[in-house]
């Protein structure tokens, strides 16, 4: 699970838990903890952590047991400094360093987040969402319409527990991909990703990640056609819409959508899921990765069964009729060119072409951006070198592109697989 970014928002505990700063009540003009701790939101807002730390370090040298100053310092150390003091600042949260563990879900998620243990994180993500199901079970019983903290509006309070639901979902998620990762041969895994998946569709039943887990869970569970019922159901919800479009699941869940799809041969339904990541991140690897991916698997499958190849309807032979401008009319039948001809209709070799150009880019991504995950890089130099032994050139996506030397792409052997 990636680590969330802070947003310039006070931690869930707030400042009632810290001790009432007298820095300022003399007339030195010298700031008070409380007045560097905004500052420093501020600055966290701005992922300016470098001065944000200082802020913060001076703050907690004022105030030792200033609780909010030493949550932000460590998730300030986590998000831009030094994680093991990130780590440590966190630690000083819980006893024998303070008088009881936090209340708040959050300096949990961060410890589960940072943590190099597999049952450590999760022994911190589990505290986290049961703090936060308990307080979405206190405001469920309060009523539809009761603000569960004085001061806020209902439209605001609402928007504060649709922020906890999505976390205590991110909480689930984190556990259940732990399960299936790295305690995946435990005995457990499989009635605990149950359990947790139980737990997270209670919380938000509708949360995209929540039924990509679930059908996860399916797919290890050798229940392919309800793991596909699951991945074209939100493919279905998803289906063209426009790039940048804020009803979007996120960008992640998308290519983990996309990933799904291709592991039930669903190959134009995933090209359709990656086509609006590419155009929001054309820097993201993995995006660029799974295209190449997916056109490669397109190709194989249409040269073991050609029929999945449509046939692109013939053009019609009609004239136009007398005093029809012809200058519309050209302009009319390319568009229709263009309306008739999509990846359904691409032969394998068009398919493999297309699949050298996104792969050729990966290559060039991940060398450029010194990409961490090393099983994208060994699988993507592997597909390059089996589409080159085939003699593929990669498409060309615009004249600009054919006009350049040696048709606008490099040898594979230039691109650098790091």
């Amino acid at each position: 699970m990636a680590k969330s970014k802070l947003h310039a928002r006070k931690s869930a505990g707030g400042k009632a838990q810290n001790p009432k700063s007298s820095a300022g009540a003399g007339p030195s003009s010298a700031p008070d903890a409380a007045s560097l701790i905004d500052k420093a939101h501020t600055l966290l807002a701005q992922s300016n952590f470098e001065l944000a730390i200082k802020f913060l370090a001076r703050a907690v040298e004022l105030e030792p047991a200033n609780l909010e100053g030493r949550e932000l310092l460590g998730v300030a150390e986590l998000e831009g400094g030094d994680p093991d003091a990130g780590r440590e600042h966190l630690l000083h949260l819980f006893p024998p360093h303070a008088a009881e563990p936090p209340s708040s879900p959050s300096p949990y998620l961060y410890l589960a987040q940072s943590a190099s243990d597999p049952q450590e994180a999760l022994g911190y993500y589990s505290t986290g969402a049961s703090i936060i199901e308990r307080k979405l079970g206190a405001d469920q019983g309060k009523g539809k319409g009761c603000v569960s903290e004085p001061g806020l509006a209902e439209t605001d309070a609402e928007d504060v527990e649709a922020e906890e639901r999505a976390m205590a979902v991110r909480c689930l998620v984190a556990m259940i991909e732990i399960w299936m990762s790295d305690l995946c041969m435990e005995d457990a895994a499989e009635a605990n990703c149950e359990a947790l998946v139980s737990r997270a569709l209670g919380v938000a039943p509708e949360d995209v990640e929540v039924r990509l887990a679930l059908a996860s869970i399916r797919m290890s569970q050798s229940r392919a056609d309800e793991a596909r019922n699951v991945v074209l159901g939100l493919f279905d919800e998803i289906a063209g819409r426009e790039p940048f479009d804020p009803s979007l699941p996120s960008l992640p869940a998308r290519l983990n959508l996309a990933r799904q799809l291709l592991e039930h041969s669903l190959h134009l339904e995933a090209l359709d899921t990656i086509t609006t990541a590419r155009e929001e991140d054309e820097l993201n690897v993995e995006a660029a990765y799974l295209e190449g991916w997916a056109w490669f698997l397109r190709a194989e499958a249409i040269l073991e069964n050609p029929s999945l190849q449509v046939a692109v309807p013939p053009k019609s032979d009609s004239r136009p009729a007398r005093g029809e401008v012809e200058a519309d009319m050209e302009g009319d039948n390319k568009e229709d060119e263009e309306d008739e001809s999509g990846p359904e209709n691409m032969s394998a070799d068009e398919c493999f072409a297309e699949s050298m150009r996104a792969l050729v880019e990966t290559a060039k991504l991940y060398s450029e951006q010194e990409y961490p995950d090393e099983g994208i890089g060994a699988h993507t130099a592997e597909l390059l070198e089996g589409l080159e032994k085939r003699g593929v050139k990669p498409a060309i996506l615009d004249e600009a592109d054919a006009e350049g030397e040696d048709g606008g792409w490099e040898d594979v052997e230039d691109v650098e697989m790091a």
